[in-house]
């Protein structure tokens, strides 16, 4: 075991979050779903609630991301999932509503670029319809538009380029070794934050070699990502340290990012050295350059802010008295139940499937858990287990006359049980899918098939996989296209049989597929 000094693995974030509520008492901590808030938003004189309010959150083990970006000219609320884990819909959703709920502005939500935040914050979006921070930050403290932001964040993802290099890797809360390793003499270029594999394994250099290296990639031309960076351009940089490098490391580290910049005649106007978005304990950084394309970024950059992770400590002596908590209870617009299975040989048929799904998952846990080891934390096994027993649970309550209910409830277990991205992926299947089958259509098989569909269509949504991929969508897609195309007088055995089929064809070619998708 190694020496970490931490409360529990399981109490490590909400200790942490107490922590960062009571460094800075401009910050409002609701501990049932790991929320920080700017307090100013929920000021009872309404101030605050006349301009558009950021939003974003993500797993934890990246601190100071991202609660350590609430304040003043930044974020107004963040929300903190587990270790590496994404912050569940619900919490997602108490976010925007603390800070937009009677904001006539909006609420913007900025996403870390995984699939499970992506997933997780796009439900939380959704529910609530149903009922690059910093500039964009202080455009929205100037009283920016909600169009604007998101413009400008477009504009800022097109004109950023990041690249990072790993020398070791990073150990989680209660492990007795690391969750992955970088060899001897080497170091691991591209490397994700979770550990995901980089794009190249290099032998380890000088500083100066390092450096180098990583402005070559940056700016490589055979590089669908590549910045393109030229002589006379002014640029703002951030050296983030991952979490292992000394701050004598990360000075020097940043003293030759600067002096091989303007030796390609590239003029640094800012730079932004510190642990800005780690990843626990890992040996490496990132190196990240915006080019200032927008004469209003720099000084927007420049903007005050009192969000401490940049890194002025937020001071608010505020008492509770001047603001109102948050009513978190979203208005939703009650489902229309409206598509019934009126005969009980099909309720009996829906109700046979989850019973099935119950009984018979369960075996494969260890299975998958190995499977995922080889790509991933080692835990997809279990997670499902989780779902299934949520699903086990709720199924002898479960209206079942009604599939539209029926999904929405499968897709608030898997959200709630699961948690993570694949919870958030079988939730917003089922959510979607719910929505889409509300008012039937010519036949039972084609209400089904349009749902499915619909829940299908919200996956590549919210997690930008796509058909080809090598992700659930080649096991879903071909039984929704059997689906969608069976005839209307086959018997339900047939049809499940021929889905179960194409379903089970579709995963073992994924096994000759490259994973496109984002992580």
């Amino acid at each position: 075991m190694t020496s970490q000094l931490l409360a529990s693995r399981e109490r490590c974030v909400d200790e942490g979050l107490e922590a960062a509520a009571a460094t800075n008492p401009g910050y409002l901590y609701i501990p049932e779903h790991r929320l920080i808030a700017d307090r100013r938003w929920l000021m009872k004189d309404g101030k605050g609630k006349h301009q558009v309010a950021l939003v974003t959150g993500g797993g934890s083990g990246h601190e100071p991301f991202c609660v350590g970006y609430v304040g003043t000219g930044m974020l107004g609320a963040a929300v903190a999932g587990h270790v590496f884990t994404s912050p569940p819909p619900a919490a997602v959703a108490a976010a925007i509503t603390t800070v937009g709920r009677d904001n006539p502005a909006g609420v913007l939500v900025v996403v870390f670029n995984y699939t499970g935040d992506r997933i997780n914050c796009g439900l939380a979006v959704e529910r609530c319809r149903a009922a690059g921070m910093k500039i964009v930050g202080a455009m929205t403290e100037a009283g920016a538009s909600l169009e604007e932001a998101m413009n400008t964040c477009k504009r800022l993802s097109e004109a950023i380029g990041t690249i990072g290099v790993a020398a070791s890797g990073c150990t989680l809360p209660g492990a007795s070794a690391p969750l992955f390793t970088v060899g001897e003499g080497v170091m691991e270029l591209g490397l994700g934050v979770h550990g995901e594999t980089g794009a190249a394994t290099i032998k380890a250099g000088t500083l100066q070699e390092v450096v180098e290296m990583l402005l070559n990639h940056l700016t490589r031309k055979d590089s669908e990502t590549r910045l393109d960076l030229q002589s006379g351009d002014k640029v703002a940089v951030i050296i983030n340290n991952l979490g292992g490098l000394s701050q004598l490391e990360l000075s020097n580290l940043t003293n030759e990012v600067v002096s091989q910049l303007k030796n390609r005649g590239v003029e640094v106007k800012r730079v932004y050295p510190g642990q800005l978005m780690t990843s626990l304990d890992m040996r490496g950084l990132h190196v990240s350059v915006l080019r200032l394309l927008d004469p209003t970024w720099l000084p927007l950059l420049d903007a005050p802010t009192t969000a401490p992770a940049w890194p002025t400590p937020y001071l608010n002596t505020t008492t509770t008295s001047q603001f109102s908590m948050p009513n978190l209870t979203l208005t939703q617009t009650k489902m229309d139940t409206g598509y019934m299975l009126s005969d009980a040989a099909h309720t009996q048929a829906l109700k046979a499937c989850l019973e099935a799904v119950v009984a018979q998952v369960p075996q494969y846990e260890q299975h998958l858990n190995d499977l995922d080891t080889t790509c991933g934390d080692g835990d997809c096994g279990s997670t499902l287990i989780k779902g299934i027993n949520g699903v086990s649970k709720e199924l002898s309550g479960l209206p079942l006359m009604y599939p539209s209910q029926v999904l929405g409830v499968l897709g608030e277990v898997t959200a709630s049980y699961m948690g993570g991205t694949s919870g958030g992926v079988y939730s917003i299947l089922f959510t979607a899918a719910a929505a889409h089958i509300t008012s039937p259509k010519a036949s039972h098989r084609l209400t089904w098939a349009t749902a499915l569909r619909a829940g299908c269509d919200a996956i590549s949504k919210y997690g930008g996989a796509r058909q080809g991929d090598r992700t659930m969508l080649d096991a879903l897609l071909p039984a929704v296209e059997v689906l969608e195309g069976s005839p209307d007088n086959h018997d339900l055995r047939t049809i499940l049989k021929a889905m179960a089929t194409a379903a089970d064809e579709g995963s073992k070619k994924t096994a000759y597929m490259g994973a496109r998708c984002i992580r």
